[in-house]
């Protein structure tokens, strides 16, 4: 038979040897076959000799079928929590279509009573239902062709930015056009794809424009490459020289689009570019400018 032999310097004592017994006794580590569920019935035959609800429980959170039921139990938590957020969900949606129906109900308002509501309380009820983004999209489900989707999609998109465009210097990522659209269209999301057709739809006065970079932006008819180029020009002069980020942070824009009126300068002769370890920098260009 197998044994083994232990020993301490002062001799184990005899309540070590009584615990060290009774636990191999138990044979814990054994998977246990899962007893039936604790009853009247079985606590009868318990009390007369056998496992009492203390050695069931231990039975089972005990082997591999102890780990088992551990791993449903939390499977089965986590299926809960998330059948509860779903729940969260779909009362957060139904409150939001209320806030549709309401602004739709504003909306109709303004129009019926046009002369009677001042231009500026006009603009400012139509600015808090931008702010909310619950305006009144136009969905595809409305529209028997998709031409006429996405013509009646650019009107809107051009009625939505002209104004953030034109605050903006008269240009607009199409990256910050789609966080801004998808915005205020609330519920009715639009897909990149299409928000790019209905772009390429826009006769003015806006337009799509496409970088020799490869970037597109929304950019407003008026206002053409001379008319950036002489405008960036100025704010390079008024600082003597300006990095990409200098000119995106004194204009508000992102850096993309501080990037491309940089380069359209250049390519128009308005500014030289000078790299260096410290970056790259834009300044006047003198062989056109001496008087600056």
């Amino acid at each position: 038979h197998s044994h083994i032999k232990l020993s301490e310097k002062n001799g184990l004592t005899q309540e070590f040897g009584s615990a060290l017994r009774q636990t191999i006794e138990a044979r814990i580590w054994e998977v246990l076959v899962i007893p039936k569920p604790f009853s009247v019935a079985n606590n009868s035959q318990n009390s007369r000799g056998g496992d009492n609800p203390a050695q069931l429980r231990l039975k089972m959170r005990t082997g591999i079928g102890g780990i088992e039921r551990s791993i449903e139990a939390k499977a089965k938590e986590t299926d809960d929590n998330i059948a509860l957020a779903f729940q969260d969900l779909n009362v957060l949606m139904a409150m939001a279509k209320d806030m549709v129906a309401i602004s739709k109900v504003i909306s109709t308002k303004i129009r019926e009573q046009k002369g009677e509501i001042s231009d500026d309380e006009t603009v400012r009820f139509k600015s808090y239902l931008l702010s909310l983004g619950i305006e009144d999209p136009v969905t595809r489900e409305n529209f028997s062709s998709n031409s006429d989707y996405f013509r009646s999609l650019a009107q809107q998109i051009c009625e939505l930015l002209l104004d953030p465009i034109e605050e903006q210097g008269g240009m607009m990522s199409l990256a910050d056009v789609y966080c801004r659209v998808n915005r205020a269209r609330g519920l009715e999301l639009l897909s990149a794809e299409d928000l790019l057709h209905a772009c390429q739809q826009l006769n003015g006065p806006i337009k799509l424009r496409k970088f020799p970079s490869g970037a597109m932006v929304l950019q407003l008819e008026s206002q053409d490459d001379e008319l950036v180029a002489a405008d960036t020009l100025e704010k390079v002069k008024m600082s003597k020289s300006l990095a990409v980020e200098e000119l995106a942070k004194e204009l508000g824009i992102s850096l993309l689009l501080a990037k491309e009126r940089l380069l359209a300068a250049e390519r128009l002769g308005k500014v030289c570019r000078d790299e260096s370890i410290e970056g790259l920098r834009f300044y006047p260009n003198l062989l056109l400018y001496r008087d600056s």
